[in-house]
């Protein structure tokens, strides 16, 4: 069991992993949703750390995610560069893997590379502002956005075929969705597990078990890497007849990209339902 998880994590964190393990990929589709904790806990410390430190919001959501992908996700923003260039233009079968090889990025890549930091960075910024309504666990809540996106890159071999019998795609071809579904789940209970003890030490657990925090938090990282899996897994599939390592790094990208948008989104909607909960209670119970 230790050699399949540090096999996952060997491959998914520029962290080098010193222990001795024999290398084993056979479990990658349950233990790559649990590697998303390592860039959730490292994106948070450094993002409280940095806004201590500084008192700019904007500069510590920009802290946090900066060593997010340098720490782990460099690797999959340069799939979804690749994906960009071999399917946003016209071209051949043979040409797309070409391109999808080829470590020089063109100008879909670049653009794409851009966004989704970009994206990140202000949908992040967004929801901590405090905007939404949600000022007490928000913060700790909507750093578990990297699960999302290893959830549907570990989706992706379960609904689709590699492309070649070799390489990093060909790794996770005995996926199967039950294990990719108890990972998952596995690391939002341990991430929700790390946030009440948070709320514990801050003596304010009620807080933590209302409803329209739980639904979200459990819903949205499933619906983001649902909806970016089966969006990659058909992209790849008509194009070239199967996933490959790139589609697994597309698919993380713009998972977590999607959750956070998801995210915004329902904060926004939730806490306005919350405060009009509150200001219509407080109406009827101490009325004018």
């Amino acid at each position: 069991m230790f050699d399949r998880f540090l096999s996952t994590l060997s491959l998914v964190s520029r962290f080098p992993v010193k222990a001795r393990f024999k290398f084993d990929a056979s479990r990658m589709d349950f233990y790559l949703p649990i590697t998303g904790l390592f860039p959730a806990v490292l994106g948070f410390a450094v993002y409280f750390a940095a806004l201590w430190l500084s008192g700019l919001k904007l500069f510590a959501v920009a802290a946090g995610i900066f060593v997010q992908y340098l720490g782990f996700n460099l690797f999959h923003l340069d799939g979804l560069a690749d994906t960009a260039d071999a399917f946003l233009g016209s071209q051949s079968r043979e040409r797309r893997f070409a391109i999808l090889k080829d470590s020089r990025v063109g100008v879909y890549g670049l653009f794409a590379g851009i966004s989704a930091p970009a994206f990140k960075l202000l949908l992040l910024y967004g929801i901590l502002g405090g905007g939404n309504g949600l000022t007490t666990y928000t913060d700790l809540l909507v750093f578990i956005y990297p699960v999302s996106g290893r959830f549907g890159a570990a989706l992706i071999p379960c609904i689709t075929p590699p492309a070649k019998p070799e390489g990093l795609g060909a790794l996770a071809s005995g996926s199967r969705v039950r294990r990719v579904l108890a990972g998952t789940l596995a690391a939002l209970l341990a991430g929700w597990a790390l946030i009440f003890a948070a709320a514990s030490a801050s003596a304010e657990t009620a807080d933590i078990w209302k409803a329209f925090i739980i639904i979200p938090y459990f819903a949205l990282p499933l619906l983001a890497g649902l909806v970016s899996a089966v969006f990659y897994a058909h992209v790849y599939r008509k194009a070239l007849g199967g996933y490959s390592g790139d589609a697994l790094g597309a698919a993380i990208e713009t998972g977590e990209t999607i959750f956070l948008l998801l995210a915004a989104v329902a904060f926004n909607i939730l806490g306005g339902a919350e405060a009009w909960a509150a200001h219509s209670f407080s109406s009827w119970y101490n009325p004018v």
